[in-house]
């Protein structure tokens, strides 16, 4: 992405974004198997050094018309043996990949306080030649090519106490569209809270899903008010550059809706806004 084009977007000094993920999901692959992998991490050991294994994420795909329904329990048969997701990690600990039988998903995490956020044409770009490398094993392997069918990208924020906030009655100095009424009432300060805002793309090419709750940070015991943004969809085009221009779409969602949800004195007071 060239500079003019990151002009557009708010630029922050000490931007709060503690972890970004990128991520394919495509049809389940039947000779995919537990030895996959092991063949798939012969290719990339030399720079992913570690494996850990993780519970399977669920399948996703975004539903319209506009308005969700309500989801139901239901049960899903399968004709395959389930299989884990297996987390590769770099031998620098903020990236990592996960792999799983129908998803492929890129990391980057703040791991120290003093880790950088890379910036997203960064992270995008790592993403994808790991991307391409996982589609060129499969093809080597005989796997098939992966049929996508649904794409998502993450950003997950941390706003300690003490940055614009110091109860839940302040909740409304950070999120100006969501406050509490402190007025004499009944009811007390909230102990937590949990919040969920859905938003279409344009085209219906997927929503945008804003997660707002409080948390405590585990690496001080801190609390925190956890921002999770997650643009999840696809174009009607599913080709290279369809793909690569659905996750710019996404990416431009995240940062400008969570500029237009979070005070501007806070973004410059805090977090030093330049744009």
């Amino acid at each position: 992405m060239t500079n003019s084009a990151e002009t557009s977007f708010p630029d922050y000094e000490r931007p709060p974004v503690i972890e970004v993920v990128c991520g394919i999901q495509f049809d389940p692959m039947p000779t995919f198997h537990a030895t996959t992998f092991g063949l798939f991490w012969q290719t990339i050991r030399d720079e992913y050094i570690q494996v850990q294994e993780m519970p399977p994420l669920p399948r996703v795909i975004e539903q319209f018309p506009p308005v969700p329904k309500k989801s139901q329990p239901q049960l899903e048969i399968l004709d395959m043996s389930p299989l884990p997701r297996i987390f590769f990690v770099n031998k620098m600990p903020s990236w990592l990949i996960q792999l799983q039988r129908d998803r492929f998903l890129h990391n980057w995490r703040k791991e120290k306080d003093e880790d950088i956020y890379p910036r997203y044409p960064v992270i995008f770009d790592k993403f994808w030649k790991a991307w391409l490398k996982f589609c060129e094993f499969c093809k080597d392997e005989n796997l098939g090519e992966p049929i996508v069918n649904q794409l998502e990208i993450t950003y997950i924020n941390h706003i300690p106490i003490g940055d614009g906030w110091k109860t839940l009655a302040d909740l409304g100095k950070v999120f100006p569209d969501v406050g509490w009424r402190c007025q004499e009432r009944f009811l007390p300060i909230p102990e937590s809270i949990s919040l969920a805002l859905p938003f279409i793309l344009p085209e219906s090419q997927g929503r945008l899903h804003v997660s707002l709750k409080h948390a405590i940070r585990v690496a001080d015991n801190q609390p925190v008010l956890l921002c999770e943004l997650t643009a999840r969809g696809i174009s009607a085009n599913k080709d290279s550059s369809a793909i690569r221009a659905w996750f710019n779409l996404g990416r431009k969602w995240i940062v400008l809706g969570f500029a237009d949800l979070i005070d501007k004195k806070i973004q410059k007071d805090q977090w030093g806004r330049k744009v």
